[in-house]
């Protein structure tokens, strides 16, 4: 089975997770890619440019995720997974916090999965001529 993006591929792009990490994370990312694709990546020995970029960018934001909704879970308080300051003052000490519960950061990151997969895969075609998000069938798939 072809790899999508090596690890030394995901390094020379600015990648810094650790090799155990990029493999999980990439098993994910490319199950993402097969699903929206219709596995038409599956028997290709030359991967297309586009698709190992969308992998970086997919195991970027699965790494977001995870380390946005894996501390939330942990958590026996709430179920938040952190909070960004939306506003500060100085001296009258106001903060205000925007907190996303763990399920809606897990929502945020599939939207944004849909999302980069369509943006970087939109025009694309395998070695066959076929385009990857066609939403049809082939005449022999």
């Amino acid at each position: 089975m072809v790899e999508y993006l090596t690890y030394e591929q995901y390094e020379e792009y600015g990648g810094t997770l650790d090799e155990e990490v990029f493999a999980q994370l990439a098993f994910e990312a490319k199950a993402q890619i097969d699903w929206r694709t219709f596995n038409r990546l599956h028997n290709e020995t030359e991967i297309p440019e586009a698709v190992k970029r969308c992998m970086y960018y997919l195991i970027q934001l699965l790494s977001t995720q995870l380390s946005y909704v894996v501390p939330a879970l942990e958590s026996s308080n709430d179920s938040t997974g952190g909070a960004q300051i939306t506003s500060q003052s100085n001296d009258g000490v106001s903060i205000s916090y925007n907190v996303l519960s763990a399920s809606e950061a897990v929502e945020q990151c599939k939207t944004q999965i849909a999302d980069t997969i369509n943006r970087y895969l939109n025009g694309i075609t395998n070695t066959l001529g076929r385009k990857l998000l066609y939403r049809g069938i082939y005449p022999d798939e």
